[in-house]
């Protein structure tokens, strides 16, 4: 339960600031174009952190030394984000936090599948932490200020911190993983290409996501509600559902039903016509996800390596869809990265559906 509650925390932590930092970002006065470069660099320190520190983890076979620096790192980074004052700072501090929260998820993962739990209720936890990140950053936000929501963020991180300490600290068999792991690439290429693909689209969405909502006459209270109705889906899909269904099929229809999703997003006038979407949202990313997660861990054995780079591949992606979205949006308006990202999803469901195609052809052909 110790793990969830960590998972929990963290989750609630990141979305919280999350939600918050473009909007600190336009008080400041920066343009759609900086906001969106420092979207990228924090996921960019967050994609080279995940691949760097899962790796290791699986390399040295321990697990919670990494989650206990992650977490206190994390908490330290996310605390320096109330000293942010102008653009410098801004990119500076958000690049610190994304390579510090990026040490510690994949370990986390690791620790979890081989204490034989189920990843589908450990999941819904995150989406729950990240129901109570949004909502409790809106209330936050509304009635004391952005940077009181990272004080949030800072003490759940340091909570999680305290309560790793009660996890059993064990020692795994130490894996032979060379720097840059093709054999491991080739081998769930359908998965890492697909989610790249779909969240390459959803990054293109999320860089300007509180500004399209403020657009359609959201608050900061119900910017959060917003995000907090998709995430509070999620942890009652993935809690009830997505252990039971297999992983190939929750995959397929995590992304046909983002495709749908992001279409219908574009049919708001007024914010409260995106609610209903997010049911749409909560169910596609909870199968999306989970089946991910599952279809890497039960087929590899490097389950800190393979969960990492499937976090690095999401990073990967947030790092290129701001600069798309800046490109878009200046052409376009923010529908238009919507437009897109539908198209992106239904890509990424073909491209999966080919590879796996081929896989099933050459097991056949080794019978």
């Amino acid at each position: 339960m110790r793990s969830s509650l960590i998972q929990l925390l963290s989750f609630a932590a990141a979305n919280a600031s999350w939600t918050f930092i473009p909007l600190l970002a336009k008080e400041l006065g920066l343009s759609d174009t900086y906001i969106g470069l420092v979207v990228a660099s924090y996921a960019f320190a967050l994609f080279f952190s995940s691949y760097l520190f899962g790796r290791a983890s699986d390399k040295r076979g321990t697990r919670i030394l990494f989650l206990r620096i992650g977490l206190i790192a994390s908490s330290i980074a996310f605390f320096l984000q109330i000293f942010i004052t102008n653009e410098v700072s801004l990119l500076m501090i958000r690049a610190i936090s994304g390579f510090c929260i990026g040490i510690f998820p994949a370990a986390l993962v690791a620790y979890v599948y081989e204490s034989k739990k189920n990843l589908g209720k450990f999941s819904a936890f995150g989406s729950l932490g990240w129901f109570l990140g949004a909502t409790l950053a809106g209330i936050i936000a509304m009635y004391f200020s952005i940077k009181g929501v990272f004080i949030f963020s800072s003490l759940s991180f340091f909570i999680s911190f305290l309560m790793s300490y009660g996890l059993n600290s064990t020692k795994n068999k130490p894996l032979h993983i060379p720097l840059f792991p093709t054999k491991i690439i080739k081998k769930n290429l359908s998965v890492y290409s697909a989610m790249f693909i779909r969240h390459l689209g959803a990054s293109m969405i999320w860089t300007f996501w509180p500004l399209y909502l403020q657009s359609l006459g959201a608050n900061f209270f119900w910017i959060g509600v917003i995000g907090s109705i998709n995430s509070l889906l999620q942890f009652l899909i993935m809690y009830t559902l997505t252990d039971r269904l297999k992983p190939h099929f929750l995959i397929r229809y995590g992304l046909i039903l983002s495709a749908v999703t992001f279409l219908l997003y574009t049919r708001a006038t007024i914010y409260w016509h995106i609610l209903p979407v997010q049911m749409f949202l909560g169910v596609s990313w909870s199968f999306l996800y989970v089946g991910s997660l599952r279809y890497l861990t039960e087929k590899n054995v490097e389950k800190a390596t393979v969960s990492a780079m499937l976090d690095s591949t999401k990073s990967l992606s947030s790092i290129i869809g701001p600069f798309l979205s800046i490109i878009i949006v200046s052409l376009g308006d923010y529908r238009t990265t919507m437009y897109i990202g539908s198209v992106f999803a239904i890509a990424s469901f073909i491209i999966f559906n080919l590879l796996e195609s081929k896989i099933s052809l050459k097991n056949q052909k080794n019978i």
